[in-house]
Formats: C-alpha cells, structure tokens, sequence
C-alpha cells in the first residue's frame, strides 16, 4: 500500500493538468455551524448561557392575518395558530381532492371526507371502540370523548400512523369545526406527549 506522501507527491507532478490547483484547493473549505440558530450571551447572568434569539414573526395567537383558508379562528397559543394551508400533511389532502374532481378547494373543513371522518357521530362511535379495545376507557362527557375522537381521526387521515404518544398540532379551522360540532364549557388546547 502506497504511502499518502508518495501519493500526494505524485499528484502533485501533475496539478497544471488538474481542473484544481494547489491554490484553488485552498480556497474550498468547510464553513461549520452556518445552519445553527443565532445566540447571544446573556449579560446578566453568571453561568453565560446562550438564549436562542426567537423569529421575527408578528406574533399569531388572538387574531386570524396568518390564515389562508378564511375558516380559522383566533387561537390561544402562537403554536396553535396555524391554517391547514400551512400543513403539508393537510395541503396533500386539499390538493389531491382537487386533482380527481377538478374544482377548488381552499380548506380541509371543506373537503366531503372531513364530514364523514371527524364529524360523522356514528363513525366517530366505532372508531371509539378500536380506541377503547386498544387503549381502555375514556371517562368524560359525550362530547368531549367525541371531539378527542375527532382530533385523532384528522391526525390519522392526514398524516397516517404517527407512532405512541406521537403527536401533530392540528389546523385552527378544523379544531374550530370539530369543538363547535361537540361543544364544551372548557377546551384544553393543544400538549406534548
């Protein structure tokens, strides 16, 4: 086995004929870290610990200027804030509806599978009882076991099977759909695992 001095020596000999020179090859070089967060020290505090500067984004809980399907409503968190048009996983379901009956759709609340999936009492039941099988018994009202239900048929329909005690943050219009179908004095919004 060659020696890398030998090897490099002799390329050397040839580097006129090589589409990169010494020189050019000094040039290339590897910039580390050019897609970490931005940080800053913060002065005040004696362990040095770097703050992650947060996005300039206008902030989006108590209004509605970042929905594109003219359906969402005002949400309590910045997370919670977001349009079905802003979900991959909720678009592909827009557009392939769109691609095989060829008319416009602007939200997922008003695709005709939404109505039967999330929202259809019957549908929801039985999808209930594979939860109950699997999981055990829900103990709440009606309605909210029907709007738990609800969410998880969305995140099912839309995103497939995400794993245990994986969870997605579901669209505002939809959420919204779902908590006026089965009112509650109280909604929790959305957790972790």
């Amino acid at each position: 086995m060659a020696d890398y001095r030998e090897i490099h020596d002799s390329e050397s000999e040839y580097s006129s004929d090589n589409a990169f020179s010494e020189s050019e090859d000094e040039e290339i070089q590897t910039l580390p870290y050019q897609f970490e967060p931005i940080v800053r020290l913060d002065e005040g505090n004696s362990n040095n610990q770097a703050d992650v500067i947060e996005n300039e984004e206008p902030e989006r809980s108590g209004n509605t200027n970042w929905c594109e399907c003219e359906n969402c409503r005002a949400m309590d968190t910045d997370r919670e804030s977001i349009c079905c048009n802003e979900i991959d996983s909720v678009k592909l379901k827009i557009e392939q509806y769109k691609e095989e009956t060829a008319t416009e759709l602007s939200c997922i609340t008003r695709h005709p599978g939404f109505q039967s999936v999330c929202l259809d009492r019957y549908v929801l039941e039985t999808a209930y009882y594979q939860y109950r099988q699997q999981y055990g018994e829900v103990e709440h009202t009606n309605n909210e076991r029907q709007r738990y239900v609800a969410y998880r048929q969305l995140a099912r329909w839309c995103w497939g099977y995400l794993g245990k005690e994986v969870r997605v943050v579901l669209p505002s219009c939809a959420v919204n759909l779902i908590r006026s179908t089965f009112p509650s004095d109280v909604y929790k919004g959305f957790s972790d695992a």
